[in-house]
């Protein structure tokens, strides 16, 4: 672990909440009373994410960070750790006590271990609650009030781990920038689940609008994008807006499998 207060460093014990060491004397996660960046020295190079990976909640949701903002923080991590200028320093990922940026950067860094250092999620998330380290706060639906059920920084790391063994997850080839550009409400608000297989979409209305500044999209929208990616069938989940024969004319087969929005599925569905 890194300690608390170094000769090389100075003394970190009034700022210092808690650290926790994902290589051995090279990368640290800490969590810092401060805002204010801490300067590297000839030993150490501080970096911070929170205000440049920004999560868009709908509501009181805050996270996690999707899967583009990981990619992009999985390949600013790996230019620090193979940069010559940085060779022989300690990398030390710090983020603050802001309970919703701190969470989104132990998911970050959490999730780096599992993709890149080839950690189970156990051994993952093991450093990011060692010590003194304060509870994490769980991720929340995307509504207001308390919320209905919770996702756990665990939870995200399973889910990683899953995703890179059963083949979903190849950063190698990953597009961010198609990801960014869809993910867009404006440009379709749709992603791959499972690449070229499983793709999730914003349910679409009766004509292609604005309102109140929000982008809605007719079926017609998507059908260039879907016939490019022989996307055959569309399953409608949630109530019926728009009418299901227009995708069944342009060549798409519909199906209807509703369940309440936001609800869970039943084991039928």
């Amino acid at each position: 672990m890194m300690s608390r207060k170094s000769s090389h460093e100075g003394d970190f014990s009034d700022i210092l909440v808690c650290a926790s060491e994902f290589i051995q004397d090279r990368l640290y996660f800490v969590t810092l009373k401060t805002d204010l960046r801490p300067k590297s020295t000839v030993n150490t190079h501080y970096f911070n994410i929170d205000k440049d990976l920004i999560y868009e909640n709908f509501y009181c949701d805050f996270g996690p960070l999707n899967l583009s903002q990981l990619f992009r923080y999985s390949a600013l991590l790996n230019r620090k750790l193979t940069s010559p200028s940085l060779v022989g320093k300690k990398i030390v990922h710090y983020t603050t006590r802001d309970a919703a940026k701190r969470a989104n950067a132990a998911y970050l860094i959490g999730s780096y271990a599992v993709i890149y250092l080839n950690k189970t999620a156990q051994e993952a998330y093991r450093p990011l609650v060692g010590g003194l380290s304060p509870q994490y706060m769980p991720f929340r639906d995307a509504s207001y009030g308390p919320p209905v059920y919770t996702i756990s920084i665990m939870d995200c790391l399973n889910a990683v781990s899953k995703a890179k063994e059963a083949g979903f997850l190849h950063f190698s080839d990953f597009d961010y920038e198609e990801y960014e550009h869809y993910e867009k409400v404006q440009c379709g608000d749709f992603n791959w689940l499972v690449p070229q297989k499983f793709l999730a979409f914003c349910g679409p209305h009766p004509h292609s609008k604005i309102e109140v500044g929000y982008h809605l999209h007719a079926p017609e929208f998507y059908f260039d994008y879907f016939r490019l990616h022989k996307v055959s069938t569309i399953i409608r989940l949630n109530k019926k807006i728009y009418d299901a024969k227009r995708f069944a004319e342009g060549g798409f087969q519909h199906e209807d499998l509703f369940f309440i929005d936001g609800s869970t599925p039943s084991d039928e569905i």
